[in-house]
């Protein structure tokens, strides 16, 4: 079982952002823009611009919900589809094959069909050392529920502790997707790019985390319809849990085109850290958007999200609205 915790908080990291199923949505869609010059924020559009902000906060944090699954195998659903839930199992089912050689490719079938194949550079089939490394393909695999496909790979360094047998380590594990796709009822997310993940954890239900990368493609698909295709540059993520609470803060350039917004770059930046505690979406946390002189700011409330925006992105709010979590979600 400590072995499996350790595989998925690996190979999970890695995937703190992935995508969907059938049709292979991380790789279709139009390309995300990559531009210095950020987009102006109107009163109009700024529900969708933090609504959209927020989804790409959720995609390399789960805005904090999932870092407990992450740091402890306890899993929380969240209102979006599970990025690191699905992969946490699907790392899980590879932990069970009987020998990771290197050299060797090994198949493990998934529960409702399909195949996880993994091919891993272990020196200790016992112990995970510095410069090993594991890709993880996953053909048509279903778990729980959900269908992955694409491939994604790991090489661990900064190793300390037992990572297999204790649930008292430290561990870095540079990631790399390709074209690895998640599918869930009608959602759908794609993921390309890296991501490098640092994790210390001081015991079962404590520890912290950081996530850092220069660029991640996201296409995602709500209902079968086309909802966000972007870049996140220069990426940063960091976060703990402490028994049920969670907390993670991020920041990150986001470009690319969606289907309330059409092309557009910001920034985005937590300004308070997102805080869950026993629950699916966050209690606290707010995070500001800038654009082109404009800006703004989603902060959570009871049951939901404040928006105050700023035209000239000076703090003056000359526009405040709050949403229940429902429709905040869906403004993308």
């Amino acid at each position: 079982m400590k072995r499996t915790m350790f595989l998925a908080a690996g190979a999970a990291t890695i995937l703190s952002a992935c995508g969907g199923g059938g049709g292979n949505p991380g790789t279709t869609g139009p390309a995300p823009v990559q531009t210095a010059t950020l987009t102006p924020i109107t009163a109009a559009n700024s529900t969708s611009v933090a609504s959209n902000a927020y989804d790409a906060t959720v995609a390399i944090s789960e805005s904090s919900t999932e870092l407990t699954g992450l740091l402890t195998g306890v899993s929380v659903t969240g209102a979006r589809i599970s990025t690191v839930s699905p992969v946490l199992t699907l790392v899980r089912r590879a932990a069970r094959a009987p020998q990771l050689l290197a050299g060797v490719t090994t198949s493990e079938s998934c529960a409702g069909g399909g195949t996880v194949t993994i091919d891993a550079t272990i020196r200790n089939q016992n112990v995970i050392s510095n410069g090993d490394s594991m890709t993880l393909t996953a053909r048509n695999c279903i778990e729980d529920g959900t269908i992955l496909d694409g491939a994604m790979s790991i090489t661990f360094s900064n190793m300390s502790g037992d990572i297999l047998n204790s649930w008292v380590y430290g561990a870095t594990m540079d990631t790399r997707f390709s074209n690895f796709n998640i599918a869930s009822g009608g959602d759908k997310i794609g993921v390309n790019g890296d991501m490098k993940l640092v994790v210390n954890q001081s015991s079962a239900s404590a520890g912290s985390a950081s996530i850092s990368g220069k660029s991640l493609q996201l296409n995602e698909q709500q209902s079968g319809a086309a909802a966000l295709n972007a870049i996140l540059t220069d990426y940063a993520m960091t976060g703990s849990t402490q028994g049920a609470t969670t907390s993670s803060a991020a920041s990150f350039t986001l470009s690319g085109s969606s289907a309330g917004l059409g092309q557009f770059a910001y920034t985005v930046k937590n300004v308070q850290p997102f805080v869950t505690s026993g629950s699916a979406m966050p209690g606290s946390g707010a995070l500001i958007v800038d654009g082109a002189a404009s800006s703004v700011t989603a902060t959570v409330v009871a049951n939901g999200m404040r928006l105050d925006y700023s035209a000239k992105g000076d703090g003056v709010i000359t526009q405040t609205n709050t949403l229940g979590w429902t429709e905040f979600l869906s403004a993308i």
